[in-house]
């Protein structure tokens, strides 16, 4: 009996670090309430525009890292179909100006959306970065002249959730953007 007993101390450990090692820091179902929050942000912007959302939000957590989420966003809503196949300048010129008015808001509406995710993720360490890569697609015929395709929001999980307490000049700074 003395032997199993010394058997069980170290076998009993090692089963617990084993399995924790393989449990996920982020489970699936909370990564899917941010994704969900994050659609509903997105369709919320432009109601007129039902195919905003071009490929759902999907989201992972890396450890050491944190939580990534990407979303793919069409930002102008296509003004061609069957009974009008072609676009005129008029048309372009258009969409090129409604184009830039929503990359903006999007700029402003994403920067609070990632704060928001930051305060849904308790699992996610305060130190750890939360992101999300906004993807923006086109049309062949669209002028995406100084538009840009992706745009990021990242920053700490700490600082992005005190910034959302301070108020918006505070989240400007605790939001890092990148546009490529």
């Amino acid at each position: 009996m003395n032997k199993i007993s010394k058997y069980l101390l170290l076998v009993v450990p090692l089963c617990a670090a084993a399995i924790a090692a393989t449990t996920p820091r982020i489970s699936g179902n909370l990564l899917k309430m941010v994704e969900t929050s994050l659609d509903d942000r997105v369709k919320s912007l432009w109601p007129e525009n039902p195919f905003s959302i071009i490929r759902l939000t999907r989201g992972l957590y890396l450890d050491g890292y944190g939580a990534v989420f990407t979303v793919d966003v069409s930002p102008v809503l296509s003004t061609t179909s069957m009974m009008h196949p072609t676009v005129t300048k008029d048309e372009v010129m258009k969409a090129h100006k409604v184009r830039l008015e929503r990359v903006a808001e999007l700029r402003t509406a994403m920067r609070m959306a990632v704060a928001d995710a930051a305060s849904s993720l308790d699992p996610v360490p305060a130190d750890e970065q939360v992101t999300l890569v906004v993807y923006l697609t086109y049309h062949d015929w669209e002028d995406i002249s100084g538009t840009p395709g992706q745009i990021t929001f990242r920053g700490k999980k700490k600082a992005l959730i005190d910034a959302k307490r301070a108020g918006a000049a505070a989240l400007a700074q605790a939001v890092l953007i990148t546009e490529n």
